[in-house]
C-alpha cells in the first residue's frame, strides 16, 4: 500500500487544495479515459474524497494516480509539492488480520 498526505500546503499565502487537485488529475482529458477507466478512477476519487489527512492506496490505485500525474501536462511551480508527494509516496507495510 502507498500513503499520500492530503494536508493542504501554502502557495502564496493560500491553501493548495491537494484532494481536489488529485481528483481533477484523475479525470484529465490528457488521460483519454474510456468507460471502464472513468468508473475505476471515480472509485479512487471517492476514496480520496472520503479521506481526511492522508489516503492509503492499494498498489493498483496508486499506479492509476501516478500515471495520471505523469501524463498530465501544464504544471506550474505551485504544483511541485503535489507531484513530489505522489511520486514519492511511501510504501506502508500491511499486516494480516
Amino acid at each position: 500500500m502507498r500513503k499520500i498526505s492530503l494536508i493542504p500546503y501554502k502557495v502564496e499565502g493560500e491553501d493548495y487544495k491537494v484532494k481536489e487537485s488529485i481528483i481533477n488529475i484523475l479525470f484529465s482529458p490528457h488521460l483519454r479515459l474510456g468507460a471502464r477507466a472513468i468508473v475505476e478512477n471515480d472509485r479512487i476519487a471517492q476514496k480520496v474524497e472520503a479521506a481526511t489527512e492522508e489516503v492509503l492506496l492499494e498498489e493498483a490505485e496508486y499506479a492509476k494516480i501516478k500515471n495520471a500525474v505523469e501524463t498530465f501536462e501544464g504544471y506550474g511551480r505551485s504544483d511541485l509539492e503535489l507531484v513530489t508527494r505522489i511520486l514519492g509516496a511511501p510504501e506502508v507495510p500491511v499486516k494480516e488480520a
